[in-house]
């Protein structure tokens, strides 16, 4: 145990270094209408409104995620105004438990502990956390829908073992809580009777049905309320969806290998048929080389590992438990798999323990499996294999630091909110202020516009002041 602890302590400090300059990350634009619609007139009253189910119309916000986002900004916000460093102390603290439940949910499937810590590990280092930490009003949200996901399922999987009831009543409400802070989790009950099946035989699959009925009852009433009571806004064409096999295979495919690491904003140079814009190097520059290297080895050792896998112990390819996973990461995204405008590496937060769980489980099967025969050969591969995964992830994370849309427009708005409070300590009640386009201006991205659109977009309108 003392062991296990030791190398969490420093999966955790290795995770802080990469992910350090997160915590001096300001706020920019959809946390400042966060802000701003999480803000009560100090009654109790208002405050149990956060929690209540408004419509589109009435305060221009779709989905109910009370927990993760009207219950969060308005208590650090009333606590500790627009400071960011504890939301961010926030968002690395759910990654560091997030981490520790997928240890704690692989250790209670496989009871493989080395597989467990690697699939823990890379599920914090990977370069997908960049969206979830930098980007604080999606991320908080999908980080903190995780937490409940994976405190159900160990709960769940503690019921199948022990059929203790406290733990199915405990993944119930924990389950809700779940609904409540992000509809990613509207997949769970599917991966409850999944997990389920890979524990029982085929005799007890009705049983084990019939006893999620009340968590896809729950899921039937929470649908009502975010399509029917809550609804959507006609205007914004990232939430129209295109239903197709295209769309689908599409959109799994970027997220398969943003969960590996490469950076998001990939997607954004690549033409139809694969071709690369070649801008993609103003951005890139030496990163390029590095982190498509790295990819393509990571793409060899996991390829490698299934036809070795194919080839010799078949058996372990079809493993209930490793199908599980495999399943696991479809469905968990499956809800934004058919909004092809709107694909963002936040929404992977639920999938990836699936994700890192399944590929350390072909390599460290391949690795066992070749030990028996060439040691060295074995060891080669599993260094080949955790050091290609480990670099394209740190060189994804640097990259990231510079060009994540939500990296560099925190940078412009701390500035802008800092000038506007020096310049206008006071601002009378119906002031308007206006940024006129400055081309001189030092602290902006040429490709966002002129000074002023930047500044419309970082502080999201008027919200920020």
């Amino acid at each position: 145990m003392k062991h296990v602890s030791l190398l969490f302590l420093y999966a955790y400090i290795t995770v802080l270094l990469f992910y350090q300059p997160v915590l001096f990350t300001y706020f920019s634009q959809d946390d400042f209408f966060h802000f701003k619609v999480s803000q009560t007139d100090g009654s109790l009253t208002g405050f149990l409104n956060l929690f209540g189910a408004h419509s589109f119309q009435e305060r221009g916000i779709a989905f109910y995620r009370p927990i993760s986002r009207e219950f969060l900004y308005h208590t650090f916000y009333n606590l500790f105004g627009l400071n960011p460093i504890p939301f961010r102390l926030l968002q690395l603290t759910l990654l560091a438990v997030n981490m520790t439940l997928v240890y704690l949910l692989m250790q209670k499937i496989f009871s493989a502990k080395t597989l467990s810590i690697l699939t823990a590990f890379f599920f914090g280092i990977t370069a997908s956390n960049v969206a979830p930490l930098f980007y604080l009003a999606g991320g908080a949200q999908t980080l903190i829908a995780t937490s409940f996901i994976l405190l159900c399922l160990i709960l769940y999987l503690e019921f199948l073992k022990s059929k203790i009831k406290i733990y199915y009543f405990a993944s119930f409400i924990t389950y809700i809580f779940a609904l409540a802070s992000h509809e990613l989790s509207a997949s769970l009950p599917i991966i409850l009777l999944l997990l389920s099946f890979s524990l029982v035989s085929k005799k007890q699959y009705l049983h084990e049905a019939v006893r999620l009925l009340p968590f896809f009852i729950i899921l039937s009433l929470y649908l009502y309320i975010d399509i029917h009571i809550i609804g959507f806004s006609d205007q914004e064409k990232q939430y129209q969806l295109s239903v197709g096999v295209k769309t689908f295979m599409n959109s799994l495919s970027w997220y398969f290998v943003w969960g590996l690491g490469i950076p998001e904003m990939l997607i954004d140079f690549v033409f139809p048929g694969f071709k690369l814009n070649p801008d993609l190097m103003k951005y890139w520059g030496n990163y390029f080389r590095i982190i498509f290297s790295a990819f393509f080895i990571v793409l060899a050792t996991i390829a490698f590992s299934l036809t070795y896998l194919l080839w010799t112990k078949k058996a372990l390819l079809f493993d209930k438990k490793f199908l599980f996973l495999l399943f696991w990461f479809p469905i968990a995204i499956f809800p934004v798999t058919f909004l092809p405008l709107h694909k963002s590496s936040y929404y992977l937060v639920p999938a990836l323990p699936a994700l890192w769980g399944g590929v350390w489980y072909l390599i460290f099967n391949t690795y066992r499996s070749i030990k028996l025969k060439h040691q060295r050969a074995a060891n080669l591969f599993f260094v080949i294999s955790f050091l290609s995964f480990l670099i394209l992830s740190f060189t994804s994370i640097k990259l990231g630091e510079t060009t994540y849309w939500a990296a560099t427009r925190g940078k412009l708005a701390e500035k802008l909110v800092k000038e506007v409070k020096f310049a206008y300590p006071i601002l009378p009640k119906g002031a308007l202020i206006y940024f006129v386009n400055d081309p001189s201006y030092p602290y902006v991205a040429q490709d966002w516009g002129g000074t002023s659109k930047q500044a419309a977009f970082a502080l999201n309108g008027e919200d920020a002041l």
